[in-house]
């Protein structure tokens, strides 16, 4: 029988940090949490829980395998968010493989890691998905790191035995999340804007079914040597989520209606009017700043805690803008290709993809080998995020 130590890496972030709390206080799990800088709202939650904090950096194979001395298990999130490209892409790959020496090192029982259904691509063209669908090659730096990651980790498993997990969820929302959960709610108080009339599907899990099937994990061997898809089943409409949401609101304008055609004619034309282009492109732009400045200025980290879809676009197509800094749309350079544009044209394009498929990732696996069921559902999750929102002054 394993012992109960485990490690968590990422454990600042929204996942990690709630995976973090419940583990200490609802399991018999000793948690130790590398930490990589002592600072960030996560730290503050992590620091009043029965938690070890290890300081480490993941690129550091020395101090990570210290920080993985004694624990049976390691529960991987961390990954590159800030820096350069080569960075993100240092981070989340070489640092998944120093994980993986260390667990083989320490001897541990078992890693899990979290990666990404957008493994599969933004927009698979299937109506539903599994996870023995291929991944989509691609040039972006955070679904390309995290499939050489996963790549990675079935190494490790073929060639020395090392029990692992991998888990592909969607967009994660609840709770604690500051960069999608409080800015839905942001954006539907200024003016939301669905495509097709939000037709889409959504693919979201709400943090504590994801973390559910986490508890499962470490509790079943069958899941050994498997990935597994984690959705929520409510099967909704990126319609129905907003309307959810707006019925939780006092009041709100009316959302725009604006049709895949015309969302896809303003990004040819590379002039999107303002409400398009803060919605959805300005986010991106401003990510590397804004999250090197939200770790110093509480002011700063409320003003980008309001962009719309801040989450969604930093998580599924996060790039390196620095040298774009100041580029509005129409300052493009005489004479010469607006590089903004360009990579305002790519990201809206592959928004427009996801906010737009019909694609539904399938539960069937996780169904059947860990016996998951689904215990929050949507109506009542979004109870619970709002909760949250009138308790940090998001919403009355």
């Amino acid at each position: 029988m394993p012992n109960k130590r485990l490690l968590i890496t990422g454990a600042t972030g929204f996942v990690g940090c709630r995976l973090a709390e419940r583990l200490a206080l609802g399991s018999d799990y000793q948690v130790r949490a590398l930490i990589h800088r002592f600072s960030g709202p996560g730290l503050a939650r992590l620091c009043r829980l029965p938690v070890t904090l290890v300081n480490a950096d993941i690129l550091d194979p020395a101090a990570v395998l210290e920080a993985a001395d004694g624990c049976s298990t390691i529960i991987h999130l961390a990954y590159g968010r800030a820096g350069t490209e080569h960075q993100r892409r240092e981070i989340t790959v070489k640092g998944t493989e120093n994980i993986l020496k260390a667990a083989v090192t320490q001897k541990a029982h078992k890693l899990i890691y979290f990666s990404t259904a957008s493994v599969h691509g933004v927009a698979p063209s299937s109506p539903v998905i599994t996870e023995s669908a291929p991944y989509e090659t691609t040039t972006e730096v955070y679904r390309e790191s995290k499939i050489e990651a996963e790549k990675c980790v079935w190494k490790y498993h073929a060639e020395y035995g090392l029990n692992t997990v991998i888990f592909r969820p969607p967009l994660i929302y609840g709770p604690y999340d500051y960069l999608w959960s409080g800015p839905i709610i942001k954006d539907i108080q200024s003016g939301a804007i669905l495509i097709n009339g939000g037709s889409g599907a959504a693919n979201l899990v709400f943090v504590d079914n994801l973390i559910d099937a986490v508890f499962l994990a470490l509790d079943k061997d069958a899941g050994n040597g498997e990935a597994f898809f984690i959705v929520d089943e409510d099967n909704l409409t990126w319609k129905q989520v907003y309307e959810a949401y707006a019925r939780r609101l006092k009041s709100h304008p009316p959302f725009l209606m604006k049709s895949e055609q015309e969302i896809n004619e303003l990004l040819k034309s590379r002039q999107p009017p303002n409400a398009f282009y803060n919605w959805l492109v300005r986010p991106a732009l401003l990510i590397p700043d804004m999250v090197r400045a939200c770790l110093h200025s509480t002011k700063v980290a409320s003003q980008m805690y309001q962009i719309p879809w801040m989450r969604f676009v930093k998580e599924q197509f996060p790039r390196s803008y620095t040298t774009l800094k100041g580029n509005e749309p129409n300052q493009s350079t005489p004479g010469k290709p607006s590089e903004t544009r360009d990579k305002m044209a790519t990201q809206g394009e592959d928004a427009v993809k996801l906010f737009t498929s019909q694609s539904r990732f399938s539960n069937e696996k996780i169904n059947k080998i860990l016996n998951f069921k689904q215990r929050i559902s949507f109506d009542e999750a979004v109870d619970l995020t709002f909760a949250w929102a009138k308790y940090q002054g998001i919403v009355e």
